[in-house]
């Protein structure tokens, strides 16, 4: 058993997200492209000599014990009959509430930390069928750097990771709620129709086509721009300034474009910051975090 451990907790990225009509359960399937990317936060881990404490701290906005760390801490807790006390510090790059998966991200690096420190054993896989009981997101961040999600999210097949593209991503002054975002997409009946076979032509498209050549898209889009007119102004500042694609991330309201050359996505970063006021250069990750135990 060790004594903390330290490891970076990755936003990611929908290169693509379809949405599809709301199921009877109230939920809405997906099919879409996770990328994890170099913007992350990081998370300490330490024992505390209080058994059954949970003590988070970091940046959230919100307090503390809503933190979805602390439902994962609880979920492994059962799983295991853990009862040591344990201190979380967070320190929190990546935006709130912009589609980048910052929360569940957080309580899937938890998990990883956990079964490190105390050599639980548990696979990647059981690992993320306990964060699906915490959070639809967090079974992709226990599982791969790339993956095609469907379902609720909980279906997660990892993808070949590609490191041939860069990504120039925005975060417009506003918040949109997942709720809210999808409550549009079902008054205008904006949601994608299923198609058979689609899962595997956007697999080949990600694995095998050029990133100039992807045509992905996000079914939030069309709903969001219609409201916010920032939407259209950061995609054609992209897409003017060189981006092979760009997009909205998961619900909003980040915004990515995706370049091939880092020289062209840091040019264009340089022009997108006299207009907005978070603009960052990333790369897509091939790997998982790495977990230092201490």
């Amino acid at each position: 058993m060790a004594l903390a451990a330290r490891v970076l907790s990755p936003a990611k990225v929908n290169l693509h997200l379809e949405v599809y009509p709301r199921r009877e359960d109230g939920f809405h399937p997906l099919l879409s492209v996770f990328q994890m990317v170099s913007l992350c936060d990081e998370i300490r881990v330490r024992l505390l000599k209080k058994n059954d404490a949970c003590d988070i701290a970091g940046d959230f906005g919100f307090p503390p014990e809503h933190n979805i760390i602390g439902k994962c801490c609880r979920i492994f807790r059962e799983e295991t009959g853990l009862r040591a006390g344990l201190s979380f510090r967070v320190r929190k790059r990546i935006p709130q509430g912009a589609g980048l998966g910052g929360g569940s991200s957080n309580g899937a690096a938890a998990l990883r930390a956990l079964n490190a420190m105390f050599a639980a054993g548990f696979s990647d896989g059981r690992l993320a069928a306990m964060g699906a009981r915490a959070g639809s997101d967090i079974p992709f961040f226990c599982t791969a750097p790339a993956a095609l999600v469907e379902g609720r999210g909980e279906l997660v097949r990892p993808l070949a990771a590609r490191e041939d593209f860069f990504l120039v991503l925005v975060v417009p002054p506003l918040h949109i709620g997942t709720a809210a975002a999808y409550g549009w997409l079902d008054a205008e009946g904006a949601a994608a129709s299923p198609s058979g076979g689609r899962a595997k032509e956007i697999r080949l498209m990600y694995e095998e086509g050029s990133p100039g050549d992807w045509r992905f898209s996000n079914s939030f889009y069309p709903v969001l721009q219609k409201r916010q007119a920032v939407f259209a102004d950061i995609r054609q500042s992209l897409l003017g300034a060189g981006a092979l694609h760009a997009d909205v991330s998961g619900s909003g309201a980040a915004m990515f474009g995706i370049f091939q050359a880092k020289g062209e996505a840091r040019k264009a970063g340089k022009i997108l910051k006299m207009k907005y006021p978070v603009v960052k250069l990333l790369f897509p990750l091939a790997g998982m975090p790495e977990i230092i135990l201490q």
